[in-house]
């Protein structure tokens, strides 16, 4: 498959895994609402049912997010504002939804194609044009949002790596170490269903082996990963920025990432290409968290 790894390939090795560098969830933070004033919105009773998107199979989707709510009843507090709108102006409430991210829930409004949606651009200002009873603008910054497909956790593979932030959902950050990875790279040679069961055999026969190992699926960029070990934050120092002992050790048994089950060669230096080129070094992830 040499002939696979085009010129671009570098951009992709760059990206490592999607999700990579959350940030850490704030401990016992109160619930807040960053964008909607819910001091003049008086409302009797819910009555309408909100949607809440939840983590069954679907389609990556882009919409407009108006609101952000966390800390540990992030959800209701989501539910309240939206019921409230329902009131309010039904014709805008009854088009949004709560959706779960990785420190709380969004308020979002809309289903559009992409970011060059131009309804998208319709809508926002039909929304910046909607007043509270005081004058004041029901929504402040509003974002265009794309949202990964959501996904069950309930039957995932024994060996995906999402089955790590099933079982360990708070825990934030998770390392693991990135040691293959296949792509089609635009060459058309490599279809979906290949490129999947390629890492997917791969990370079995590295469990048949001992390690502890897990495949990772990013259909969006063509791309399929393998890795091995968890670690906590303890991976990597925070001054000096090395590799635990752990990690080292495991590099000594992985000392090569693989690309479509080839070495890869990259520069020693790209500012000095002179240097030489040497075999690139699997790299150490975050476990992505939404």
């Amino acid at each position: 498959m040499g002939q696979i790894l085009a010129s671009t390939l570098s951009v992709f090795l760059l990206l490592g895994l999607v999700g990579c560098g959350p940030e850490p969830a704030p401990p016992n933070k109160p619930t807040v609402v960053d964008q909607i004033d819910l001091s003049e919105w008086g409302y009797e009773e819910e009555t309408d049912t909100i949607p809440v998107v939840n983590s069954e199979s679907g389609k990556t989707t882009y919409a407009i997010t108006v609101a952000t709510f966390t800390g540990p009843h992030h959800n209701e507090a989501a539910r309240e504002a939206a019921s409230s709108f329902v009131l309010l102006r039904p014709d805008i409430g009854r088009m949004l939804v709560v959706r779960p991210r990785r420190r709380g829930s969004v308020l979002t409004f809309g289903s559009y194609s992409g970011y060059d949606d131009p309804a998208a651009r319709e809508d926002i200002n039909i929304l910046r044009s909607i007043r509270l009873s005081n004058g004041r603008p029901a929504f402040g910054q509003m974002i265009l949002t794309r949202f990964r497909s959501p996904r069950s956790m309930q039957s995932l593979h024994p060996f995906d790596l999402w089955t790590v932030r099933r079982d360990y959902p708070t825990i934030v950050p998770i390392y693991t170490l990135d040691v293959a990875i296949w792509g089609d790279f635009e060459s058309g040679q490599l279809p979906k269903a290949e490129r999947r069961n390629l890492a997917q055999n791969y990370a079995t026969s590295l469990r048949s082996k001992g390690f502890e190992s897990f495949f990772y699926h990013d259909d969006e960029k063509n791309l399929s990963s393998v890795t091995v070990g968890l670690f906590d934050y303890k991976a990597v120092d925070a001054e000096t920025g090395f590799y635990s002992w752990e990690v080292e050790s495991l590099l000594e048994q992985f000392p090569e990432r693989l690309v479509n089950g080839e070495q890869f060669m990259e520069f020693r230096n790209v500012a000095n290409p002179s240097l030489g080129m040497k075999p690139q070094q699997p790299r150490l992830v975050e476990v992505p968290i939404d």
